[in-house]
């Protein structure tokens, strides 16, 4: 686990050093900009030049949303955020087309950045946001540089300018920290697929596909994808974004259908799922040949929306029915799933930016590795538990009255003084309490070895090892459903070492002749 925890703290540093390390050389700059928005979108320079019905921008982050129009904006060149070799950064990578107009003379000097172009055009191609760097030019006094902003993304960020060592740094804390969240994904990527093939849980097929989709998206929109996969794909680039977080929402749906069985346990919120499924996976389709991501960027924010709290309303409910196995799920993937909130909140337009808000899901998505760590765990101690079982019955067998235990184990064995040792045991110690209590447990602390416990209980006691345990566990319950009545069943169950109340339900069935609250009731 040494290595998980030092991955874990280097995550968390570079997160801290992310949100944090905001160089003094680096200036949000966004309210020194006026705007103007052209809804015909044919407005040439020339024209917006005359026109007056500036609005001066008060905030530190442009507010537009997704609008069809085309945004102008317009800043004094006299002022030092636009000195020669300046960077202006537009922060917000999915972004389709923006131009940067400045005076030069008599006439206008233009630079051109966004998705919309090959990255080997654009006017810092080095950059991972659509960026400017000031020319070497000399301006007229009293004159405006104009910033021309047309997207069917988003048109809600800052604008930074920043000198050059700032720009440089943000570009290598950025690719850290984006390589680091990626390492970290592989991971869960793997331990997937190894969950698939190891144990046959096809669930993790979905998982994996979410894993991996949400990854790329992750990457589409905060990180590199368009500077690294694919700087020359235009088209792609312009639907990769929603391409993936709805095919990635279509398969958090179907594993969260089949880790928590909902098709049995809540038949309508299984069908509703599969809808919402269905609908993501068909969108996802979609999307790579529509012209506005405007109507399927609602639509999936829509389902986001409603199906958080329909999944985690559900997983409380199946937790609390004795499924102790999904609380990391809980636990992970709530978190993960309420952070998403803000992020859908400010794609509506109902919250403003601000790096916690736009960045929140992306830090704390790796946590699902912890999900997947503790899942494994549960599945190792469910093979030794089954192990173990296997042995029990193996060994029940070899010692049932048929056989008459021909080559008995305990024929050197004081058989009553171990009695005395285990009956001892179990009433001081109560170790029948743990629900992993097993064979080997038992052996060690009475001082014989497995067969030779397994023939005693069998042979001295005439029951089965886990009959012997509940017979200890059921006494124990019936103490408490008559003398604590306020404390429910399933709190009952677990308090006397059942995995779930079912479990607790069929054995105290089995041995009272009765459910535990009609037991209650009669006494």
């Amino acid at each position: 686990m040494k290595p998980v925890r030092l991955l874990f703290f280097a995550f968390i540093l570079s997160t801290g050093l992310a949100c944090s390390g905001q160089d003094k050389n680096r200036t949000n700059i966004t309210n020194r900009f006026e705007s103007f928005r052209d809804p015909t979108g044919n407005m040439t320079l020339a024209e917006v030049e005359k026109q007056t019905s500036w609005q001066a921008i008060q905030k530190n982050s442009l507010s537009f949303h997704f609008t069809k129009d085309i945004i102008w904006l317009r800043a004094s060149v006299g002022d030092s955020s636009f000195l020669p070799e300046r960077i202006l950064s537009l922060e917000w990578k999915a972004f389709d087309r923006a131009t940067l107009y400045l005076p030069d003379g008599t006439s206008y000097l233009s630079l051109q950045t966004g998705d919309s172009f090959p990255k080997s055009t654009w006017a810092v191609p080095e950059a991972l946001d659509p960026s400017f760097r000031i020319p070497n030019i000399k301006f007229k006094k009293k004159s405006y540089l104009y910033l021309r902003l047309e997207s069917k993304s988003l048109i809600s960020f800052p604008i930074y300018s920043m000198d050059e060592n700032a720009f440089y740094h943000k570009i290598v804390l950025e690719t850290a920290v984006i390589w680091l969240i990626l390492g970290f994904c592989a991971v869960m990527f793997v331990i997937s697929l190894f969950y698939l093939i190891a144990f046959r849980l096809y669930e993790f097929f979905y998982y994996a596909v979410y894993v991996l989709t949400t990854t790329l998206w992750y990457n589409t929109q905060f990180g590199n994808s368009f500077h690294t996969l694919w700087p020359n794909s235009t088209w792609w680039q312009s639907r990769s974004n929603l391409f993936f977080l709805a095919l990635g929402i279509a398969a958090s749906f179907q594993f969260v259908r089949l880790f928590l069985n909902t098709k049995q346990r809540t038949p309508w919120i299984d069908r509703l799922l599969l809808l919402l499924a269905t609908i993501g996976f068909i969108s996802s389709f979609c999307i790579l040949f529509t012209q506005t991501n405007a109507f399927f960027s609602r639509v999936i924010n829509l389902i986001y929306l409603i199906s958080i709290p329909m999944i985690l309303i559900t997983g409380i409910r199946i937790y609390f029915t004795g499924e102790k196995r999904i609380q990391f799920f809980l636990l992970c993937w709530g978190t993960y799933l309420c952070a998403g909130y803000s992020s859908i909140f400010y794609y509506l337009g109902i919250i403003p930016y601000s790096l916690p808000v736009l960045y929140g899901s992306m830090f704390i998505f790796p946590i699902d590795l912890f999900f997947l760590l503790f899942n494994l765990l549960q599945k190792y101690k469910d093979l030794a538990s089954e192990r173990n079982e296997i042995l029990q019955r193996l060994l029940t067998l070899n010692n049932s009255k048929d056989a008459r235990y021909t080559k008995s184990k305990l024929d050197s064995v004081n058989t009553n003084e171990f009695l005395v040792r285990l009956e001892k045991w179990m009433q001081q110690s109560k170790p029948y309490l743990d629900e992993k209590l097993d064979l080997e447990k038992t052996s060690l602390a009475i001082g014989l070895n497995v067969q030779q416990t397994s023939e005693l209980i069998n042979s001295k006691i005439g029951m089965s090892f886990r009959g012997y345990l509940n017979s200890y566990r059921i006494e124990d319950a019936k103490k408490i459903l008559k003398n604590q009545r306020d404390l429910s069943v399933i709190s009952i169950a677990f308090a006397t070492g059942f995995g779930s109340k079912s479990a607790f339900n069929e054995e105290f069935k089995k041995s009272v002749g009765m459910t535990p609250i009609e037991y209650r009731k009669e006494r």
